[in-house]
């Protein structure tokens, strides 16, 4: 799953609504105290009304409001072209003609965790007679080539078409560029993450032992194609839940069978969350002088879609920066 800092304390409270009688599942509530200090109350998932820390608004050193759309992570499309300053169409006829894609990140963070899937063909008057002929041997060729995993490592288009291994040849488009997009990868809550294996992409073409010719440009931007553009946050912001609950009580954690306790968790996979941050320090008197860094996380529920959409994380933004005055920073 994601790796999550935790400062000294880092606790997530997913939120409803901002409601004063604190009746219901989710609802949330910033107090203060007679000496001017702040916290919440907040009603758990399993309906009983706890409360967060309590800290001084002075203390907060970054306040900020995260939208759910600006945590999403971009799928990078690659867009693979012929590269005509290196080769003609013509120069390919009888020669092997390879694309490699590396996929990185595949057990871990470390680029050494990876495996390659090479696409092969020899080039001939048929797959030579235009680049989309070309591109249509080569994505066939390359999709066959992945081996069987519980998710694809990446995905092949041409324009707007996926290349699958029961695509039938008549389905294939005429033209349209050939992209290799990443792909979500199996998603089991605080298990395993959706986050997509990064990509690198080669080519070369030979046909004597002197040529060693790269034939594509790769093109790497954003993928703008419908459907793969973007990892919706809300499955990182499921894995802070679990791991948040942790942080309270380690047999809430994965892995301590028999003594595990299943948490009830809040984050709906189908919904999507902002997010506020208060980070702050405690410090005491004496020995304890050191700043103590802290962070309190409120996801909050966006209702409706687009320019309607809407959440609590405006209306408890609004009310910490109020009561910090200008002791805090704010940003996105």
């Amino acid at each position: 799953m994601a790796n999550f800092n935790t400062y000294q304390t880092r606790q997530l409270y997913v939120a409803k609504a901002v409601d004063s009688s604190l009746d219901t599942v989710g609802d949330i509530y910033l107090k203060t105290t007679a000496n001017g200090k702040a916290f919440f109350n907040y009603v758990n998932a399993d309906g009983q009304l706890t409360a967060t820390d309590v800290f001084d608004p002075k203390n907060i050193v970054s306040l900020k409001k995260t939208a759910a759309a600006d945590m999403d992570i971009p799928l990078m499309a690659h867009t693979i072209a012929v590269d005509s300053s290196a080769v003609t169409l013509a120069d390919l006829k009888g020669k092997v003609i390879t694309l490699t894609v590396d996929v990185r990140q595949v057990l871990s963070y470390d680029e050494a965790d990876s495996f390659s899937v090479v696409a092969s063909i020899v080039g001939n008057a048929t797959n030579t007679a235009s680049n989309a002929a070309l591109y249509k041997a080569i994505a066939k060729a390359l999709i066959n080539a992945i081996p069987k995993l519980p998710e694809a490592p990446f995905k092949v288009f041409i324009g707007a078409t996926e290349i699958t291994k029961t695509l039938a040849d008549g389905s294939y488009p005429g033209s349209g560029d050939f992209v290799v997009v990443e792909a979500a990868q199996k998603y089991i809550r605080g298990k395993m993450s959706a986050e997509p294996y990064k990509l690198t992409i080669s080519s070369n073409v030979g046909g004597l032992a002197s040529e060693d010719i790269a034939w594509a440009t790769d093109t790497v931007a954003k993928s703008t194609i419908t459907g793969n553009t973007v990892i919706p946050s809300v499955y990182a912001i499921a894995d802070l839940e679990a791991f948040a609950v942790g942080e309270r009580g380690n047999y809430f954690r994965y892995g301590l069978e028999p003594n595990y306790v299943a948490p009830t968790l809040l984050v709906d996979l189908s919904k999507q969350y902002d997010i506020v941050s208060i980070e702050y320090f405690w410090q005491g008197g004496a020995e304890n002088v050191q700043k103590s860094p802290r962070m309190i996380q409120i996801a909050c529920e966006v209702s409706g879609s687009g320019s309607g959409a809407t959440s609590a994380a405006a209306s408890i933004y609004s009310s910490l920066q109020s009561l910090a005055g200008e002791g805090s920073g704010s940003g996105a």
